[in-house]
């Protein structure tokens, strides 16, 4: 995990306020944000499936359920991966990846300590680290979706549905 701790960076003004300033266009535009994810997420992977066939498909080549099989394991275990820095992050990548991850390994020294440490007394480095490693699950969860040929309104749609089952459930004591 070298250079792990370099996604705050990402968070300068300048940038911070295009990425806004997109958001808002988006909206003012009449367009679906998340879509726009789903859109550049499927982007990425045709150029990775271009520039790396070997190891890449494009979400538009995956026919058979053996494919999307293939496709969702791959990204279930970059999620998995992805995971485990966002538990480091967890541990504030500024003390170093070491200590860090003494907030999931319970038999170091200092796991209680870590454990403790309140959300609100992270640096906005350390917040911004662990906030760009839950982005990065997502944008592997984007990719599972897109290869089940999801788009936003459609998986606006499940997810209202399958909410609404499940609160239904939780009311009967499911």
């Amino acid at each position: 995990m070298a250079e792990f701790n370099s996604c705050a960076k990402l968070l300068d003004q300048k940038s911070y306020a295009e990425a806004e300033e997109l958001y808002e266009r988006l909206l003012e535009e009449g367009k679906d944000p998340y879509q726009t994810i789903m859109d550049l997420q499927n982007q990425l992977q045709e150029d990775l499936a271009k520039r790396l066939p070997k190891y890449n498909k494009s979400p538009y080549e995956l026919e058979t359920m053996g494919d999307i099989l293939e496709w969702t394991r791959k990204n279930e275990e970059a999620m998995r991966d992805e995971f485990r820095e966002l538990y480091n992050a967890m541990g504030q990548m500024s003390k170093g990846e070491k200590a860090a991850s003494s907030i999931w390994k319970n038999w170091k020294a200092n796991h209680d300590e870590a454990r403790s440490v309140k959300y609100a007394d992270f640096s906005d480095s350390d917040r911004a680290e662990l906030m760009f490693e839950a982005i990065d699950i997502v944008h592997f969860w984007t990719n599972i979706m897109n290869g089940l040929g999801f788009d936003a309104k459609e998986m606006f749609i499940m997810y209202a549905l399958k909410q609404a089952e499940n609160l239904k459930r939780y009311k009967n004591n499911y």
